[in-house]
């Protein structure tokens, strides 16, 4: 593959890992409100129904978590083969 396809292959996956990076710090924020919530909450009920809250959103993070983890490798790969094919076209050693 060129240069560029492996640059715009870096542009691509950058831009998911942003997406999913503000997913996750949107469902750590839920999660914890949850937490606190149920902290404060009194009836067994209420208390019962955060907790729940607080396990789903915790599940959903270590789903994104391993999609933000696939998504690291796959950059990390594209930026190995973009600096190797960059030293080539400029023949820097």
């Amino acid at each position: 593959m060129s240069l560029v396809n492996h640059a715009a292959y870096l542009y691509v996956h950058s831009k998911e890992l942003i997406v999913l990076n503000k997913k996750l710090k949107r469902l750590s924020k839920n999660a914890e409100k949850h937490k606190k919530r149920g902290e404060r909450e009194s009836d067994f009920g209420r208390v019962h129904k955060h907790a729940k809250r607080h396990a789903e959103a915790g599940e959903d993070i270590r789903t994104l978590l391993k999609k933000h983890n696939r998504i690291l490798t796959k950059l990390r790969q594209h930026q190995v083969v973009y600096a190797n094919e960059l030293r080539k076209e400029h023949k820097v050693r």
